[in-house]
């Protein structure tokens, strides 16, 4: 955690009432997978001597905490310190025992889900279940699920711009300070201001559509004083539980600079994702009994996955040389293992029975199962309702159009993705046993509907 004033995070002592609500459970099991024995604990040169004082001030706070464990008071701020210091990768196996033992601790004091997903990020890599969800720490961040299903829609603009606020407003804090030296996390390869000043102007504008429904009323002044403005105005917004969750999601691999920006995008997509999901469900339960409904979803679905993409520019500024050196250290982790987007994709239609077999698909287990079981899917919701004489023209031909854009914008999604990854990756492969750049142009036309023509 910085040690300025301005950039330390308020880490709770969280009220053990606060933490109880609000909180996403964390009890999904994942699939172990075998990791390498060096990739874990095997430090670079210099790299713990970097961490020493976090080491003592961690390995204090711990022993401490241990002789009366009490959820509310679990030393947060050591166990980021020397994180931060070291990275993930390079924690050593000493700090990872003592952390499992805090865990087994956590089950005899009935520490809340909030604690135990922090560990469970923190320890993925010991714990051998590594992978693309725990690297984002995913369980720690805000995502609906099927309970989403029954908001209003003006309650789920509420819901997904506050989450990217406070993602993306903590990007911009840790650009904004990092350029004026008062950030001294993760220091290697840090950009120069213009790259910073650059990053910081696109991370506002892919804010900008949720800064406005938010109320922020200076879009149009100097970047300079609009970054400032924007982090006093933001600091107004957050609850010391959403600073808690953001400062605890943030666990890099490395102390490369550019992680955290990657880090931040890649939890961004995944918002993307569950809220475009939860507006997929609520366009297939009313094709054909609320046409209107359907129409309003499927239009807010596109809304969103058109300002997801105000995200690639923002990816753009990633230096290629800081990314190839934190991503030796994220084998075992992919975008393919994104049950995010694949629930997107498993809502549009039904996976082809190659597809469902795919390495894709065998990296989310549960949704396979979902679609294996005849999880309903737009698809065949737009059918059914092609086939039924009463069925008023009009509206289902509006539904078409806007499954339609949909298609576009997730067909765009896919070639941009491929494209940024060509510019990274070259001939490299992927990070989660996959071919990489082979990969994402074998899928990019992969159709999302299959019933698109009305039956008129």
């Amino acid at each position: 955690v910085a040690k300025t004033a301005r950039n330390r995070v308020k880490l709770l002592p969280v009220d053990i009432a606060i933490l109880k609500t609000g909180v996403a459970q964390t009890g999904s099991a994942r699939p172990q997978r075998d990791v390498r024995e060096n990739s874990v604990n095997s430090n670079l040169p210099g790299q713990m001597n970097a961490g020493t004082a976090e080491m003592a001030a961690f390995s204090c706070a711990l022993a401490a905490w241990e002789q009366a464990p009490d959820p509310g008071r679990f030393p947060f701020t050591e166990v980021l310190s020397l994180y931060h210091a070291l990275g993930k990768h390079f924690v050593p196996a000493s700090v990872s025992d003592m952390l499992s033992q805090s865990r087994q601790s956590c089950i005899s004091c009935e520490a809340p889900s909030y604690l135990r997903a922090f560990l469970n990020c923190a320890l993925d890599k010991p714990d051998g279940c590594y992978d693309y969800a725990s690297y984002c720490a995913l369980d720690l961040l805000d995502l609906p699920g099927q309970e989403g299903d029954g908001l209003s829609m003006q309650e789920v603009a509420r819901r997904r711009d506050l989450t990217l606020l406070a993602l993306l407003g903590d990007l911009v804090s840790f650009e904004h300070h990092a350029s004026r030296g008062q950030e001294p996390r993760f220091p290697k390869k840090r950009p120069n201001a213009e790259l910073s000043g650059k990053r910081i102007a696109r991370a506002m504008a892919a804010l900008r559509p949720s800064l406005r429904r938010l109320g922020f009323s200076q879009l149009e002044t100097p970047l300079e004083w609009r970054a400032q403005a924007f982090l006093d105005w933001r600091d107004g917004r957050l609850t010391d539980l959403c600073r808690t969750r953001m400062a605890l999601s943030m666990l890099p691999v490395h102390i490369v600079h550019d992680e955290y920006m990657f880090l931040r995008i890649l939890q961004c997509f995944e918002v993307n994702f569950a809220w475009t999901a939860v507006l997929l469900r609520s366009a297939i339960r009313t094709v054909e009994s609320d046409p209107e409904t359907a129409i309003e979803r499927l239009r807010s679905a596109n809304a969103l996955l058109r300002e997801a993409a105000r995200l690639f520019p923002l990816l753009g500024t990633l230096q290629i040389a800081a990314f190839q050196d934190f991503r030796r250290f994220t084998e075992g982790a992919s975008a393919i293992q994104s049950t995010g987007y694949k629930t997107v994709e498993a809502l549009c239609r039904r996976p082809d029975a190659d597809r469902l077999d795919s390495v894709a698909f065998a990296a989310v287990p549960a949704l396979r199962v979902c679609v294996e079981a005849g999880q309903e899917t737009l698809d065949d919701a737009f059918a059914r309702a092609a086939q039924k004489p009463e069925t008023d023209r009009a509206r289902l031909g509006r539904i078409e159009a806007e499954m339609t854009a949909f298609a576009g914008q997730l067909s765009r999604w896919r070639q941009a993705h491929l494209q940024l990854a060509r510019r990274f990756l070259g001939d490299r492969g992927g990070t989660g046993y996959t071919e990489g750049v082979p990969y994402l142009a074998a899928v990019k036309d992969i159709p999302v509907f299959r019933n698109l023509v009305a039956r008129l």
